[in-house]
């Protein structure tokens, strides 16, 4: 028997979303797993993994864009690191400091 922790729910999704690595100016495209109000799970191949572990910052924080129409950046810090296959990672990562614009733009994600 496992306890839940999360403060907020998570909701399974799958949508596109843009890493953007301020200190190489690259984006890096990645899908969405699930979703919540305080955090987001990313699959990511490894090249990926090796270019956000290189931003040098600790704990490790970036930039992201949920969805195509939407210019406001969320900040997250991540918080799993987790390798599913050789080249297949799930990174967990949180929202720093969200807006309450940002904070509708997750709830209309997670009312889809």
């Amino acid at each position: 028997m496992s306890i839940e922790r999360r403060f907020h729910p998570r909701k399974d999704v799958s949508f596109s979303v843009s890493i953007v690595l301020t200190t190489s100016e690259l984006n890096i495209e990645s899908t969405a797993v699930n979703l919540s109000r305080s955090g987001i799970q990313l699959s990511v191949d490894k090249t990926s993994v090796d270019l956000i572990l290189e931003q040098g910052t600790h704990p490790t924080q970036f930039k992201i864009q949920l969805t195509d129409n939407n210019v406001d950046l969320f900040t997250v810090r991540l918080v799993v690191n987790r390798r599913i296959s050789q080249n297949q990672f799930l990174l967990g990562l949180k929202f720093i400091d969200i807006s309450v614009e940002q904070l509708a733009t997750i709830d209309t994600l997670l009312n889809h």
